[in-house]
């Protein structure tokens, strides 16, 4: 019962926390970016994914998006379920998703004729993922060190954003929301070319603040017993 209790407690404050910088403006979206990769390592990937759910919708209430928008917003979860996944070692289940939701985008025709070098980030976090099992040994040994916390973090973001990211292009292209958002198909080379530039910096930043804010506030979860991460 305990235990329920905390994880409904956890859920709450950190979706609360999601649904503020969700209704915040950031670069180019909203400044959530820098906790959805702590929910998934705080909370683990189940609460991790609810606390982000709960704060995207949350978030779109105070601020809604136009339209069809509001569809992207469940990308969110999934980043935050993904970050979770990593920060277990679960990179079988990460790399799965990651083919994917890539085949799916590349079996579609628009996809194959959009320029591939675009989604550059993608690739490198995919091929990043069997590095989770490596740094999630050595963490697991030493928890309580920011050195051996450092790279398993800051991979750990990447990666979660990384989907987050892959998520909305799936729902883009291969789920055809760009026809019903009534953008044509001349303009998407511009938007990809765009985004190659605009989502690295989205990724930069919430590297930054994870393993910035991210590793002191694990180490003090831990050391001060107030919950052992990730909580499920």
């Amino acid at each position: 019962m305990r235990r329920r209790s905390v994880v409904a407690a956890s859920i709450s404050v950190f979706g609360a926390l999601h649904a503020v910088l969700t209704a915040i403006p950031g670069i180019w979206r909203s400044w959530m970016i820098v906790v959805e990769p702590l929910e998934g390592m705080v909370l683990g990937p189940y609460a991790g994914f609810m606390a982000a759910l709960v704060g995207s919708v949350a978030g779109r209430v105070v601020r809604p998006r136009t339209g069809l928008y509001a569809l992207f917003g469940i990308s969110e979860p999934v980043g935050a379920l993904t970050a979770g996944l990593a920060f277990k070692g679960r990179w079988k289940i990460i790399l799965t998703v990651y083919a994917a939701m890539l085949s799916a985008y590349f079996i579609h025709p628009l996809g194959r004729r959009l320029p591939a070098w675009c989604l550059w980030d993608v690739y490198l976090a995919t091929v990043s993922i069997p590095l989770v099992r490596v740094f999630y040994r050595r963490m697991v040994s030493d928890r309580l060190n920011p050195k051996t916390l450092l790279p398993a973090v800051a991979l750990t973001s990447f990666i979660g954003v990384e989907a987050d990211t892959l998520t909305r292009i799936l729902l883009f292209v291969p789920c055809n929301l760009y026809k019903l958002m009534g953008v044509p198909e001349e303009a998407l080379p511009y938007i990809w070319m765009a985004g190659a530039i605009q989502t690295p910096i989205e990724s930069a930043v919430s590297v930054l603040v994870s393993t910035t804010v991210g590793i002191p506030t694990l180490i003090a979860l831990l050391r001060g017993r107030v919950l052992e991460w990730p909580l499920t």
